[in-house]
């Protein structure tokens, strides 16, 4: 009985991972359709971006993860700006926020890497900053060329990237090397009062 107990165990399981279809891969780990979250098509690509896409990206920033992280200089640099912008806008006083700093110098430090190796191009402000809208959608499409990922389904693809492929919202002409995603700014000119 035992026997047979284990037998049908793997006939369901084998059975189950047969009916598993492979809809894509990041690196060389495929991606399972039963992964997935959702029911419509929207909640899935979503889903299968953060399976997908996004791990391919964070495996190809690694290597720079040392130059990418904000100084201590720059921080306060931040900070200081920051002061002195509110201060412009006549705007009281608010306790800093070394962490919001960190992050936002952080963002910049990304998106100007982004920006420089691969090519630079519009950018698309978003609520959590601006970001090198062009230069992403380089990095995606060539990651994708490289087989750092791959997502099987022409409609799911089209789905899960049209977030970059797609101009979707407002996008800004390219700034220019000199000007895109420096701390210095990263606030608007002081408003005339």
């Amino acid at each position: 009985m035992k026997h047979f107990v284990a037998c049908l165990c793997l006939f369901l399981l084998t059975s189950a991972l047969a009916q598993d279809r492979v809809i894509g891969h990041v690196g060389r780990q495929p991606v399972l359709e039963s992964q997935l979250k959702g029911s419509d098509d929207a909640t899935r690509a979503e889903h299968l971006r953060d399976l997908v896409v996004l791990p391919a990206i964070r495996a190809y920033l690694q290597p720079h993860q040392q130059r990418l992280k904000p100084t201590d200089q720059e921080i306060q640099r931040f900070m200081q700006l920051d002061r002195e912008y509110r201060r412009c806008r006549g705007e009281a006083d608010e306790p800093e926020d070394p962490f919001f700093a960190e992050w936002m110098v952080s963002n910049l430090k990304l998106q100007r890497y982004i920006y420089e190796q691969h090519g630079g191009g519009r950018l698309r402000f978003q609520q959590m900053g601006t970001e090198a809208f062009d230069a992403t959608r380089e990095m995606i499409l060539e990651l994708e060329r490289r087989e750092a990922f791959a997502i099987h389904s022409a409609e799911l693809r089209r789905l899960a990237l049209n977030y970059w492929l797609e101009p979707n919202g407002p996008l800004m002409p390219d700034p220019g090397v000199d000007k895109a995603f420096r701390i210095e700014r990263a606030f608007n000119a002081c408003p005339s009062r």
